[in-house]
């Protein structure tokens, strides 16, 4: 098995192809396209995952409250609460599309946006 340190440090090279020794700043676009649209992927399953969590275990404490009133509410605020927050993330990005379209832009889509500066 090869190890990470045993790889020499010429070989290691960062996320994005960026390489702050080339004049080149076509590069650097690139970079941050995927950064951003790797931003983007994160958020976006990072809520989506908390959504899943959270309502999940509003399920099993109302399972578990044994029909006690205030374990019952806390159970049922907490699935409420993962449900607005998924409809949050979705409105969200629907907000994000219309406005986009309105002003002409693909926001959704930053690569498109970065493709298209200029650099001088």
């Amino acid at each position: 098995m090869k190890l990470l340190a045993d790889v020499p440090l010429e070989q290691i090279t960062t996320p994005g192809a960026y390489d702050p020794t080339s004049g080149d700043i076509g590069g650097y676009t690139s970079a941050a396209e995927k950064i951003i649209s790797n931003v983007l992927v994160v958020l976006t399953i990072v809520a989506g995952l908390s959504f899943l969590i959270y309502f999940l275990l509003g399920g099993i404490n109302w399972i578990t409250a044994g029909g006690q009133k205030d374990k019952v509410e806390t159970a049922k605020t907490m699935m409420t609460n993962g449900a607005i927050g998924l409809i949050i993330v979705v409105l969200s990005y629907s907000i994000i599309w219309i406005v986009g379209k309105a002003l002409g832009l693909n926001i959704l889509e930053p690569a498109s946006i970065i493709n298209s500066l200029t650099f001088n």
